[in-house]
């Protein structure tokens, strides 16, 4: 279990830009429902949670995708905080895909991150996308076999999926899945944030092999008939 900073040092650490981020999306939010969170919880709930495995020591390597980023979590904090990794956001509400590429070409960081309005599963046979990335992380999307099928096909040999979650008990019914995508549990990451009683869980599983080519399944499949 790794301790995290205090509020106040963790907001010294940050990149200006993960802060003008922040800045984006409140002044975003009040056009478009983007979070139910509220603003004065954004700094902890969003962003340290989206930062726990790099605050963990955790590398994130030279690419990676966040598969259904919502409004740029965890994928946009990972992405502005190393500024030299190259990163996409994917996101099938294209609402919310284009204020993050509005944010990504007004700060500059565009070519290096992009967002784009496309379902994961399609975006996972695109030869830009398919087994060429280093990491995929993923934040409250779905239960995790459904997220080793939808995520180890972007991944290189030996890259890693990132699962945030708020508890391990899901991997009792990930085996299945990962005999299927060639992947196996790596490592675990136990943290709590300021304010919260209860522990969070970062759960890396990695790929061993390539993907089979009949993964993922057709777009809904994996969530109707996850594979357990």
């Amino acid at each position: 279990k790794i301790n995290l900073p205090s509020v106040e040092a963790f907001r010294e650490q940050l990149s200006p830009l993960v802060l003008a981020h922040l800045e984006w999306l409140e002044e975003e939010s009040r056009r478009h429902n983007l979070t139910r969170v509220p603003r004065e919880d954004w700094l902890v709930r969003h962003v340290m949670d989206s930062l726990a495995p790099a605050l963990g020591g955790w590398e994130i390597g030279d690419t990676f995708v966040d598969i259904g980023t919502g409004p740029g979590f965890p994928g946009m904090p990972l992405g502005l905080q190393n500024e030299r990794v190259r990163f996409t956001l994917i996101e099938s509400k294209k609402k919310v895909t284009n204020i993050l590429q509005d944010f990504l070409m007004q700060y500059e960081i565009y070519p290096r991150g992009v967002a784009l309005g496309e379902r994961i599963e399609d975006l996972a046979r695109d030869p830009n996308h398919r087994e060429k990335h280093d990491r995929v992380v993923t934040r409250a999307l779905s239960a995790l076999p459904v997220l080793v099928e939808l995520g180890m096909p972007y991944l290189k040999k030996k890259g890693e999926l990132w699962c945030w979650k708020s508890s391990i008990s899901e991997l009792n019914d990930v085996g299945k899945a990962l005999q299927e995508l060639n992947g196996c549990v790596s490592r675990v990451l136990e943290y709590q944030l300021p304010g919260e009683d209860a522990p969070r869980f970062i759960i890396a599983l990695q790929k061993m092999g390539e993907t089979p080519e009949k993964y993922p399944r057709r777009v809904g499949i994996p969530q109707k008939k996850p594979l357990i």
